[in-house]
């Protein structure tokens, strides 16, 4: 023990001596490890943490599956839910739930919150108690039970400042007056759809409602000791009695309407966890160049102190000795460089959910826990030990020797060591291709999907989603003359050129996929399935507002107002799907619904416009005219207003706000923003990507500089008395220039070859999450080595022009 404090006291004593070196070296491994702490945070909180549930290993997330119609993840209908809770026996509760928006009246000024509708079982199945008061219960999740309701943590706290005395008083909730029956705890959420109010979903057992209608997802508990495989095992032949108990129905079956169970963890992190696998490797890389780094600098420290090392062996001092003092003092390095690396990555945590705020899910969970200081601490211990061991691997007695015999002055290094030193130099640029390289692919890809034509104009457009609650607009007459008298005053603004309102927001939206009666079109299984992917409700001038180009027919007008002879207009996929070889002109279909509906007509079609997210396939759309919305059975209450102005959008906000107050001061304005900043919200994920891999390249790109800059100008030191000799006998300066640059190019180049070649291969993971551009693009593989190659050039420029400044009468003297 006396040693190893005797150990640390000279390794404090040695970095006091050299500033220089130590900065450098300790703020190369803070970047290293800083970066990889926090993307290892981000992994742990989405990936590795288990969910917020007890046992939630056992939970279940099970949905609707139509191979048919493309849909590998959908809703259950309500019937479908009771009679699966009742046969199956290997979940102890099975619980139902959607989530949409809700209207909170707190004081003067609504609130539009997020809300989850779900069956009393569901808190049941995810086993978490209120932290304040009580859940709600199976009584009143009943038809005509009790209103109540339960909230967040987080909306009880910054809503109503914590107040305890809250429950049991009563909340407005679209209209409604239900009481506050408890505060579910902090962090509590269902799939991690922000849920702030839960309320009962109030299903009916003895009346559930159509089979047909899908809106709900299930979440079961597996009983004590029932696996996912059994539960699976025992799906098989439920599915097959299914249609035997409701013969004629539609109901789930093994081959068109199957039902799925997937592990409830794997469907909150989703498609993410590939991308943050992706980003631990490429952060791997960027820790990999910072201790090559690392390493080169104590190799140089080394060449130094080989007079001391040699003192240290004539006195006794073994091998293991001297091995443990430079692990002492790599260790001692790269430990201060964990440190001021976890204040790096608590800042950049923060950076990175600030950055792209939605585009991961299970935010909350994120943070520099127990786990994240063990994991920065274990890393900072190998990594010292790791590159602490590089100067030792080339002490040798002839060596070390000829370090005594010299008095003191530099030895040369021999090849090995400067092998090594290549080897190391080499491969930081390699690594540092490879992440260029995919920092290149994810630009170009999100390059492209900027670029894609979403189908209308999106500058210029500020929008807001309101909700007409059934208590004060009880009839569709009602909530129509609303929204008419809405935009006909919002497009009376200064500024404003006009409004519309419309059901649903591009370019990313929930799909409807509602099936349909086609007249004239019998369906085959051959055909495209009678279903359209989309519904959109709109307002008569909602085409103008939004420049959605007419491609045939004619658009909604005012006089188009007959529910009895409705008319509809539909989009250019819609039109190829349905009547590829026919006009779709005065076509007619309808919705098919158990009660018949009236025919529509097709009068036009309009330019396809994004609304499963610009990197999909356009999906089939139907526009219904408002004043006809009654023709289908249901007004949507939820829509969104959209403002187009020849101001700068969010200077219109709170112009908007008070607008809608002084028609309502009831009605909250939800998503209030630009229709800039909605696509921005949903291309959140590829640039999030894009951001942290281009960071990593430049990381990379600037430590393969400067372990190229130093290797060639510890070489040019190597080398003076050689290129003194040189130009002594003539050698002109450009020829020494070259003779450098050579030598530095020639590793840079190899370097280079190797990236390419790792490139090639690793990138082909990154396949699915590219957008129109290739794993293989080739103007990526030569731009990126181009970017690393001119500046590898440079860090080798300088050495060598230092190079030509060597003095030959100065070195033969000194010789």
């Amino acid at each position: 023990m006396n040693s190893l404090l005797s150990d640390i006291r000279y390794t404090f004593r040695t970095l006091a001596k050299n500033p220089g070196f130590a900065a450098v070296a300790i703020l190369t491994l803070a970047l290293g490890i800083g970066a990889n702490s926090a993307i290892f945070s981000v992994v742990n909180g989405v990936v590795l943490r288990p969910l917020a549930y007890r046992d939630s290993e056992r939970l279940v997330f099970i949905t609707s599956q139509f191979p048919g119609l493309g849909f590998d993840q959908f809703w259950m209908s309500a019937p479908e839910y009771l009679e699966l809770q009742e046969r199956s026996s290997s979940f102890s509760h099975m619980g139902a739930y959607v989530t949409g928006a809700v209207s909170v009246s707190s004081g003067d000024q609504p609130m539009r919150v997020t809300a989850a509708f779900h069956s009393a079982e569901l808190f049941a199945t995810l086993d978490v108690p209120a932290a304040l008061g009580r859940v709600f219960n199976s009584e009143e999740d009943l038809p005509g039970g009790e209103p109540v309701v339960v909230l967040s943590d987080g909306l009880w706290r910054t809503a109503f400042a914590g107040d305890r005395s809250l429950v049991g008083r009563t909340l407005e909730v679209d209209g409604v007056q239900r009481t506050v029956v408890g505060v579910m705890p902090p962090g509590f959420d269902i799939n991690d759809s922000g849920v702030e109010a839960f309320i009962p979903l109030g299903l009916d057992p003895a009346n559930p409602g159509s089979r047909g209608g899908h809106y709900l997802y299930l979440v079961g508990r597996l009983a004590e000791g029932a696996t996912l495989q059994q539960a699976e095992a025992e799906l098989e032949p439920i599915l097959s009695q299914w249609p035997q108990t409701n013969p004629g129905q539609h109901t789930p079956n093994e081959s068109t309407h199957r039902v799925a169970f997937e592990d409830l963890k794997e469907q909150v992190v989703g498609d993410v966890r590939p991308t943050l696998m992706m980003l631990l490797g490429a952060v791997g890389f960027v820790l990999l160049i910072a201790c090559a780094n690392v390493a080169n600098l104590l190799l140089a420290k080394a060449e130094s102190r080989q007079r001391e090392i040699a003192v240290r062996t004539a006195l006794g001092a073994g091998v293991g000795r001297l091995l443990r003092q430079f692990v002492t003092e790599s260790v001692a390095l790269s430990l201060i460089g964990g440190t001021v690396g976890t204040l790096l990555a608590h800042w950049g945590v923060k950076a990175l959910l600030a950055a792209s705020p939605g585009s991961i899910p299970r935010v909350a969970e994120i943070g520099l826990d127990m786990q994240v200081l063990g994991f920065t601490l274990a890393v900072s211990v190998v990594t010292g030990v790791l590159f602490g061991l590089a100067p030792m691997l080339h002490l040798s007695a002839a060596n070390l020797g000829m370090a005594l015999r010299e008095g003191g002055q530099r030895a040369t290094a021999g090849s090995a060591r400067l092998k090594l030193r290549r080897l190391l130099v080499v491969s930081e640029v390699a690594l540092a291709v490879v992440l260029v390289v995919g920092s290149g692919l994810m630009l170009r890809s999100f390059a492209a999907l900027q670029q894609v034509n979403p189908g209308f104009e999106p500058r210029g457009l500020l929008t807001f989603r309101l909700f007409l609650p059934q208590a004060n607009y009880p009839q569709f007459e009602d909530q129509l003359s609303f929204f008419d008298r809405a935009t006909q005053r919002l497009s009376s603004m200064p500024g404003v050129e006009s409004a519309a309102a419309m059901s649903g927001l591009p370019p990313i939206r929930r799909i409807n996929a509602n099936t349909m009666v086609f007249e004239g079109l019998e369906e085959t299984p051959e055909g495209p399935p009678h279903n359209v992917d989309y519904w959109q409700f709109v307002s008569t001038n909602y085409f103008e507002t939004m420049k959605i180009d007419l491609v045939d027919g004619r658009l909604f007008t005012t006089s188009d107002a007959i529910p009895d002879a409705p008319v509809t207009v539909v989009n250019e996929t819609m039109a190829k799907v349905f009547w590829p070889d026919r006009n779709p002109i005065g076509q007619r279909l309808r919705p098919a619904w158990n009660d018949p509906v009236p025919w529509f007509t097709v009068v036009g079609i309009v330019k396809d416009v994004k609304q499963g997210g610009l990197g999909q396939e356009t999906g089939t759309e139907m526009y219904f005219h408002l004043p006809e919305a009654s023709a289908v059975g249901s007004f949507p209450r939820t829509m969104n207003v959209v403002m187009r102005t020849t101001l700068p959008p969010p200077a219109l906000a709170s112009a908007a706000r008070g607008e809608v107050a002084s028609m309502d001061a009831s009605l909250p304005l939800a998503n209030l923003q630009s229709m800039e900043g909605v696509f921005s919200g949903s291309v959140a994920q590829p640039r999030f990507l894009m951001l942290l891999l281009g960071v990593f390249a430049a990381v990379a790109l600037s430590l393969a500089a400067v372990g190229t800059y130093g290797v060639m100008s510890y070489s040019v030191a190597e080398r003076s008395k050689e290129i003194g000799t040189r130009m002594a006998l003539g050698a002109s300066a450009s020829s020494v220039l070259t003779m450098v640059l050579k030598q530095g190019m020639t590793l840079a180049g190899t370097g280079l070859a190797l990236g390419v070649l790792g490139a090639i291969g690793l990138t082909r993971m990154m396949s699915s999450l590219l957008f129109e551009v290739s794993a293989t693009d080739v103007t990526t593989f030569v731009t990126a080595p181009l970017v690393l190659g001119v500046v590898a050039a440079v860090a080798c420029f300088v050495p060598a022009r230092r190079a030509t400044k060597v003095n030959p009468i100065e070195v033969l003297k000194a010789e």
